[in-house]
């Protein structure tokens, strides 16, 4: 995909709406050989397939077409994630695009008025952005000089009118596109700050999405939603305020959008990984653990890529640091949380009955298991089986007499994979309240530090 029509789908726009019928017609030479052509849409926080175009062929032309109801909004056209075109759907009955063949972004749309709209909407955020950030440079390069910075200050001044303005014209003729000029609308500190004391960090954080109404569900359907947001993280942690602060604007700015939103998944990983592109390291593990808790089994994909990011972060379960919470299935079916388990000191133990230094290792596992069990240990054993009756059979010949989960997965293991663990056996001792003690302890070590912990009571 070229560049210009990459940005062109971060910044494509969407509505939710009532779903209208319309049609989508693509004519292309008649020996094109393209296949798989069909839409896409953008689902609040990834484009995913919408629906197939059905082909017909005659001598003069291929024809692609897809008739149906959608609701109006950004849609994508390709034969992949990596080879496709952004469109505005939704609200004309009839949309033609012609081409030659492979390069769907040469292909040209006939007669829709809204693209044309859009496409100008987007050269108008590009240039005002231009201007308000070579504005800026000179500003802050000109800061001894009082004369520069009055000329500074009026073509600010100017700058923020015709953007208010475009923003107002917008509204009348196109107002589902004004949404996303309203989120990009961002008046010059020098010009609207409320007094002299006023900070520029309040300032930015008060009035970033002034023009905005957080609340609209239609937000959900604008992929420029996601990148605003993470924007808004990046920005408001960069100006010179504390940790503190920056969790108080950001925290307000997700209580306007609301968890119950539809939108508020795409909130939430945009305020996350912008605090990420800031290098926010601790306050992108709290927005990132919070994502996870409200939203985490939406998109596997996504678990999966935030997960990592938290473990490339801190590590994973550091020391000292609370361990990650996880569900899996006992032998008997039902779910166990590892947080079911505080209250005790206990060992969590990654193996598999495949696992040669694993079973090697079990003997003196279950020794120190007879020791301590009593005095308030307890042991889990996470299982990287992919082999249910090979797993029983092992936990049954070791006499392994303790808790024991499993989602059979192998080495795709959930567990296995929030904790980063790439080789076992691994083994994580917490204390009673979850936290992370020492890590691969085994034989003598692992006694020695039991005999240290039980020894204190």
């Amino acid at each position: 995909m070229s560049k210009s029509w990459m940005f062109l789908l971060l910044l494509l726009a969407g509505s939710l709406s009532a779903q209208k019928k319309m049609s989508l017609e693509v004519e292309l030479a008649a020996d094109c050989e393209l296949e798989n052509l069909q839409l896409f849409q953008w689902t609040g926080t990834q484009v995913e397939p919408f629906s197939a175009m059905e082909l017909t062929s005659s001598k003069s032309e291929k024809r692609y077409s897809y008739s149906g109801s959608l609701e109006e909004g950004n849609y994508y056209l390709g034969t992949s994630l990596n080879q496709m075109r952004p469109l505005y759907l939704g609200n004309e009955k009839k949309v033609i695009l012609t081409g030659v063949c492979e390069d769907i972004n040469a292909y040209e749309i006939k007669k829709s008025k809204t693209n044309q709209a859009f496409v100008a909407m987007l050269d108008s955020i590009r240039e005002q952005s231009a201007s308000f950030f070579a504005l800026i440079s000179a500003y802050k390069q000109n800061v001894n000089e009082p004369k520069v910075l009055a000329d500074l200050d009026k073509k600010l001044e100017a700058l923020d009118y015709r953007r208010k303005s475009y923003l107002l014209e917008l509204k009348k003729e196109q107002p589902e596109l004004a949404k996303i000029v309203g989120l990009y609308t961002y008046l010059s500190y020098q010009n609207n700050k409320s007094s002299a004391e006023q900070r520029e960090g309040d300032y930015l954080a008060q009035t970033y999405f002034q023009f905005t109404d957080l609340s609209d569900g239609t937000f959900k359907r604008i992929p420029f939603f996601y990148e605003a947001i993470k924007s808004y993280a990046t920005n408001v942690s960069r100006v010179g305020l504390s940790a503190e602060e920056v969790q108080a604007y950001l925290d307000k700015t997700l209580d306007a959008v609301g968890q119950e939103s539809p939108h508020h998944q795409s909130a939430l990983l945009g305020v996350a990984f912008g605090l990420l592109s800031a290098q926010q390291k601790e306050l992108f593990v709290q927005y990132a653990e919070r994502y996870q808790k409200i939203h985490g089994g939406k998109s596997e994909v996504l678990d999966n890529f935030i997960q990592q990011q938290i473990i490339q972060v801190r590590g994973a379960a550091p020391i000292g640091g609370l361990a990650p919470d996880f569900e899996v299935a006992t032998p008997e079916g039902k779910m166990l949380k590892l947080s079911d388990l505080r209250g005790k000191v206990l060992l969590v133990d990654f193996w598999a009955s495949w696992c040669g230094p694993c079973r090697r290792e079990n003997p003196n596992v279950r020794k120190v298991y007879e020791k301590y069990k009593d005095q308030g240990f307890e042991i889990l054993g996470v299982s990287l089986d992919n082999n249910r009756d090979r797993w029983l059979k092992a936990i049954e010949k070791d006499g392994l007499d303790w808790y024991h989960v499993s989602d059979l997965k192998g080495w795709s293991s959930a567990p296995a994979k929030l904790y980063g663990v790439r080789g076992i056996p691994f083994t994580l001792l917490l204390d009673a309240e979850g936290r992370v003690l020492a890590k691969n302890l085994r034989g003598p070590a692992l006694e020695a530090k039991l005999a240290e912990l039980f020894e204190k009571k």
